[in-house]
Formats: C-alpha cells, sequence, structure tokens
C-alpha cells in the first residue's frame, strides 16, 4: 500500500472534523485553561489529549472527576485526589528515574478506578518468559518486502497524481465520541501535495497541505493551522512516494521481533517518529504488507497510543496495491481512547488530471 494515502486518509480522522490547535507562539496550560494547579507549565497544546488519557487509563468518563459542563469546578472531590496522584507520579518519575515520564496513572489503575493489587491467576500466558528470537530479517530487508509486495518501486514511481473516495465514520463533539457518516475525497499530486475534503450532512469540510504547511477550514471558514507534532505528520502525508522513503523518514529502525496483527504474524519495525516520539511499524512476515502502524502523543499525563489497523490490499489498475480497509483506535491520535474510526475505500484513481491550483491553502472568510 502505498504509505502517502494510507496517511492521507489516517489524518483525515482528526483533521476534518476535530477543531484543531492553532499554530502560534506555544502557550502552558494555565494560559489556555482556568484553575489549573498541578499541571501548570505543561503544553497548552496537548493538555486535552493528557486528559483523555487520565480518563482511558481508569475507564471512566470526564465526571469521575468533573462537574458537568462546568470543569472548572472543585466540587467534586475526585479532582482534588486526581490532581494529588499527578502529583505523585511527578514526583516518582522525577526523584526515582531522572525525570523520565516512566511511571504513569497507567502503570497502577490498568483499565480500573480503583487499581488491582492482587495477582490474577491463573498466570497470563504474556507474563511467562519468552523465548528470544533468532533469525530475523534486517529493516531494510523488511522495508524492501514491503515495497515489492505493493507492486515495486519501478511501478510506485508511474504515477504522479490519485484520487480517491471513500466514506468514514469521522470523529466529531467533545474528544471525538461523535461519530458521523461522511464521504471523502482526496487528491494527492507529487512530490507533496494534498487536499482532503469531507461532505456530511451538516457541510463540507477541506483540508490539506499545501508542499509547505498543513491546514484546516472549519465550517465557519477559518483556516486553522495544526500543532508542531500533527505538521510533522502531515508532511510525511503529503509525501507521495513515502513507502519508498520509509528509512529516511523515521530513524534508527530496527526489527524487535515478532507479533501477532489479527493471526497474522508480523515483523516489529521500531524507530522514531519525531524527537522523543516513538514508532512501531507491523509488517506481514509472508505477504510483506504494512498492517499496523504505532505511534503516540507525548502528555503531561504520559503518552497517549494511536493505532491504525491496515487491510483488504488490492491492485488500482496500474500495478499498486492499497488497502482497502483502515481502521484507527482511537479515531484519531488526539480523540478519547474509548473511539474508533474505519475507512472504507471506494475507488482508487491514478494519473488522473489535478491543477496544482486546487491544492493552494484558502484564505479564511
Amino acid at each position: 500500500m502505498n504509505r502517502p494515502f494510507l496517511l492521507a486518509l489516517c489524518a483525515a480522522s482528526f483533521l476534518v472534523m476535530i477543531r484543531p490547535a492553532v499554530a502560534q507562539a506555544p502557550r502552558t496550560a494555565e494560559q489556555a485553561y482556568k484553575n489549573i494547579k498541578v499541571l501548570n507549565g505543561t503544553s497548552a497544546d496537548s493538555f486535552n489529549q493528557g486528559m483523555h488519557l487520565i480518563s482511558g487509563a481508569l475507564a471512566v468518563n470526564c465526571e469521575y472527576c468533573h462537574v458537568e459542563r462546568d470543569f472548572v469546578s472543585d466540587n467534586v472531590k475526585k479532582k482534588d485526589v486526581a490532581r494529588a496522584m499527578i502529583t505523585m507520579t511527578a514526583e516518582l518519575n522525577q526523584k526515582s528515574f531522572e525525570g523520565k515520564q516512566v511511571v504513569t496513572c497507567y502503570t497502577c489503575h490498568q483499565g480500573h478506578a480503583i487499581p488491582v493489587n492482587v495477582p490474577t491467576l491463573p498466570r497470563p500466558d504474556d507474563l511467562k518468559e519468552k523465548k528470544p528470537l533468532s533469525g530475523l530479517p534486517t529493516a531494510a530487508e523488511v522495508l524492501a518486502k514491503y515495497v515489492t509486495a505493493l507492486g515495486g518501486e519501478q511501478n510506485i514511481r508511474k504515477i504522479t497524481t490519485r484520487s480517491i473516495t471513500a466514506q468514514q465514520n469521522v470523529p466529531t463533539g467533545p474528544g471525538g465520541v461523535i461519530p458521523l457518516a461522511a464521504q471523502i475525497e482526496i487528491n494527492q499530486k507529487v512530490p507533496n501535495l494534498l487536499l482532503r475534503t469531507a461532505k456530511t450532512n451538516q457541510g463540507t469540510l477541506p483540508n490539506g497541505f499545501d508542499g509547505k504547511t498543513a491546514w484546516t477550514q472549519d465550517a465557519k471558514g477559518k483556516v486553522n493551522m495544526p500543532v508542531e507534532l500533527e505538521q510533522l505528520r502531515e508532511r510525511r502525508a503529503a509525501d507521495f512516494y513515502e513507502p519508498l522513503n520509509l528509512a529516511k523518514e523515521y530513524g534508527e529502525l530496527k526489527v524487535e521481533g515478532v507479533e501477532k496483527v489479527g493471526s497474522a504474524d508480523a515483523y516489529v519495525v521500531a524507530g522514531t517518529f519525531a524527537p522523543g516520539v516513538p514508532i512501531r511499524l507491523y509488517f506481514d512476515s509472508k505477504t510483506g504488507f504494512l498492517l499496523r502502524r504505532a505511534t503516540v502523543v507525548p502528555t503531561a499525563s504520559g503518552d497517549s497510543p494511536f493505532q491504525v489497523d491496515y487491510a483488504d490490499y488490492r491492485d488500482a489498475g496500474h500495478g499498486v496495491k492499497y488497502p482497502y480497509t483502515i481502521r484507527m483506535e482511537p479515531a484519531g491520535p488526539r480523540t478519547e481512547l474509548t473511539t474508533h474510526s474505519t475507512i472504507r475505500v471506494q475507488k482508487i484513481q491514478e494519473d488522473v488530471a489535478l491543477d496544482d491550483a486546487r491544492f493552494i491553502r484558502p484564505e479564511s472568510k
């Protein structure tokens, strides 16, 4: 599957319908929100996702610690407990792990509001000692097999434009918890032009990459720029030949082992998405196809996971294969962990006429 297409579709799930953060001078949590007492100095850009992460770690909703529709209020006592726990984990990390974010809410809670402190019996198989793997391929060999599985470098480079239509239940509302059916259209052109349009019953919303900058346009016509990490994600999504550039784009790629993705054995290729942001790519050990991509969004509460699974690879007509089903858990990198979203591709057209003018970033209305 052609990775720019994959990332273009996946990014649509969080850039199209969820109001993005606007690129500006970095703000702290207390500058953007009221009544911040223990996360002072942390980034406002990832503050909400940090709250989603805490919610997911305890398997509770926002009202477990907050007054509904009045998050500033301190009338829920559990909010003070949460503040104490955040302070405790920060102190543990500072004193015991040289300030590295090792201990998080999930370390103890793991999906329980009250942490489980007695081992579960019988002992799960995944806790038993695993034998070291030998004879693994190199990352370069896995990536080469992936390119071959897609159709080969020669076929990939023959294509210079692409137009995709698909259906998706896009995440909307606070935390992306309300799925909304949408018709998605994605247009791409070499070397790095990208335009997505989501059509819903509530309107049409575009976003894209104009060759230099990622942008989104909201329902009122205002054009916004995603935050730095999403700018990087979009820049890579717009790289038309991204499958051929994986080794250049992700640092220190190394095969870590073999894990199951569904019923398939997959080579796990680990690397760096951005400084301090890991990424793991899972390639089918038999077919070579990319089955999963897992990364995180760093927050003050820990790393918030984002996973994309790819299936149903097909030849679109010019010798290059694409996954026609893409599932995201959660629905986007900055949504509630309980959400999910699936893209079902309907049609892919290659080497269609696409004028550069259509990729120009619009002006705010």
